[in-house]
């Protein structure tokens, strides 16, 4: 299977600060994608949400192999480093963050974790965008939301994408796929477009994306 494409953003907003963070990584064939919303922790230094994800790269080059063993060691080094980071700052409003998580293995084997609804899509393509494809086949893939918990599934050949409510309280799903198949392999164009327009759609919050491409055969 061809190795997924990747691409991520993230937009403050109107927010004071950005209080989410991303990380798209490979490690040893494996691939971890993941968005934290966060709030709480100290006010100077590293945001919660950068504590979280920065301890997940620990637990994709653990001893546990199979996907739910590496993803469940990621949340557990994430809760981990949480509370180190609260047990260093006592006085500072205790640190929480809402995680939306994926791990791919080489074969395009993936498994999921959302927190809620609307945080994480697979989007399937039968064909590639490129010239000559009108709007109506361009929008024609399908677009689904395991919902929140654990999933396990298949990359489809098309897309993953991973939210912050910034985004998904502020756009459709037909619009995410419009903006997504639209421009094809240029994933930072399609991530910082989905941003730019759920900030005009209103969003007042942080905005941040996770976008993944699986090509179609």
């Amino acid at each position: 299977m061809s190795t997924p494409s990747f691409a991520s953003f993230s937009e403050k907003g109107l927010r004071e600060k950005n209080e989410d963070a991303s990380l798209a990584v490979e490690v040893d064939g494996m691939h971890l994608f993941a968005i934290a919303e966060g709030m709480g922790g100290p006010n100077q230094g590293s945001s919660a949400a950068e504590v979280a994800v920065n301890a997940l790269r620990g637990g994709i080059s653990g001893q546990a192999r199979d996907l739910p063993g590496v993803l469940e060691s990621c949340l557990i080094r994430a809760d981990s480093a949480l509370f180190q980071l609260q047990e260093a700052n006592p006085g500072s409003e205790p640190p929480a963050v809402s995680m939306t998580l994926a791990v791919v293995g080489p074969g395009g084997e993936c498994v999921v974790n959302s927190p809620g609804g609307r945080k994480l899509f697979f989007i399937e393509q039968s064909r590639s965008p490129g010239e000559g494809m009108d709007m109506q086949e361009c929008t024609g893939g399908s677009i689904h939301d395991p919902g929140a918990g654990m999933h396990e599934a298949v990359l489809p050949p098309g897309y993953l994408v991973l939210f912050s409510d910034g985004i998904s309280d502020f756009l459709p799903d037909n619009r995410i796929l419009e903006i997504i198949c639209e421009r094809g392999e240029d994933l930072d164009d399609a991530c910082h477009k989905l941003v730019y327009e759920a900030f005009q759609n209103g969003s007042d919050d942080n905005m941040t994306v996770v976008l993944v491409r699986q090509p179609v055969s």
